[in-house]
């Protein structure tokens, strides 16, 4: 945590070169002595002219004050907290604000979930079905606290024993939408975390909401989108993920409904069509946590047992995922896969070439 580089982050608009430069010539308990003339002697083509450092001071004084009432804190991409994943991505936050559980800004497993502030009762229902087996197979969920999808993602999460990032477009001590406020209570109660890059005394501007979804695509190995409009904010998130070559999830939504234009579209152009937890299991190459791995059944196999619990854990499943995550030949497993559903505990569903719970 450097106080120098905070203030020359937050208060100069220069290289990242140069903050290195000031950090490794100026400690922190020597910031409130220096003047322009220091900054001159360490960078010799700085220009005054633009520098108004006794009032940026006061400032900086002003901001410690608000984190200390509100118990927020901050780190700096020079310290060893922040997270690499982030720095990877163009524009990176010089500095983040937080408020809760940092340990997670390097928690492996992390994936961010976006969609629609206005949520159909299918968009609702995806959404906390999906988060729910994420958090069961060791995922963080990174959203951006919105109304919508954002938010039943971090509520999801919570309720299903997991850990969840929220991505401030305010500054922290703005809690947006105001509805929220229970939410941020039960966010930092599960040992979750709040972050932003905007500092306290910041007004809450809409930009800064584009903005921040880079930090959610960024922090994030994946994003899953499930739903979103054509002209959804959503999208944003997207482009950012498709930048930063990240995986891209998207479950697919009635072709009548405005509300997954976006997802729909996101499919045509790539994303990898989600329509359970082991779509993407697969994509990142991860075994799937079988929460009902004890429950077999008498007139079942071993083997068609623990084909039955992939089916049962995912809820819907290509044969080639079980194989893959039970190390078997595609005809073998459709073999058993058949034999199940004529013993009447799984079914066929030829439009999404899936096999589900009867």
């Amino acid at each position: 945590m450097s106080k120098v580089v905070q203030f020359f982050s937050e208060f100069y608009n220069m290289p990242i070169a140069d903050i290195l430069k000031l950090s490794n010539n100026i400690k922190d308990d020597e910031l409130y002595k220096i003047d322009n003339r220091t900054i001159k002697s360490i960078l010799p083509d700085f220009d005054l002219s633009k520098s108004n450092i006794d009032k940026y001071k006061e400032v900086l004084n002003k901001i410690d004050e608000e984190n200390y009432k509100n118990s927020i804190d901050f780190i700096t991409f020079t310290d060893e907290k922040y997270p690499q994943i982030l720095k990877n991505i163009k524009n990176f936050p010089k500095v983040l604000y937080y408020k809760g559980n940092a340990e997670l800004l390097n928690y492996k497993r992390k994936i961010g979930v976006v969609g629609s502030r206005k949520p159909t009762p299918y968009g609702k229902f995806v959404t906390t079905s999906l988060v729910k087996d994420l958090v069961q197979n060791d995922f963080c969920i990174v959203s951006g606290f919105a109304s919508g999808i954002d938010s039943i993602s971090h509520k999801s999460a919570i309720e299903n024993g997991g850990k969840t990032i929220c991505v401030f477009g305010t500054p922290i001590n703005k809690i947006y939408p105001a509805s929220n406020k229970k939410l941020f209570e039960e966010v930092l109660l599960s040992n979750s975390l709040i972050i932003s890059e905007q500092h306290c005394l910041k007004s809450s501007l809409p930009a800064y909401f584009a903005l921040r979804n880079r930090i959610i695509s960024g922090l994030s190995t994946g994003l899953l989108v499930t739903e979103a409009g054509a002209k959804s904010g959503t999208l944003i998130t997207a482009n950012y993920a498709m930048e930063q070559g990240k995986y891209i999830f998207s479950v697919p939504g009635n072709i009548n409904s405005s509300n997954s234009i976006g997802t729909n579209s996101l499919i045509k152009d790539g994303a990898c069509m989600t329509t359970s937890i082991s779509d993407i299991l697969f994509e990142y190459g991860y075994e799937q946590n079988l929460q009902i791995a004890d429950e077999t059944y008498d007139d079942l196999s071993p083997l068609e047992n623990s084909i039955y619990a992939q089916v049962k854990s995912a809820g819907s499943c290509h044969a080639e995922k079980i194989a893959m995550a039970l190390s078997l030949s595609i005809q073998d497993v459709i073999s058993i896969l058949n034999i199940l559903d004529i013993k009447g505990y799984v079914s066929y569903d030829g439009f999404m070439a899936n096999y589900k719970i009867r």
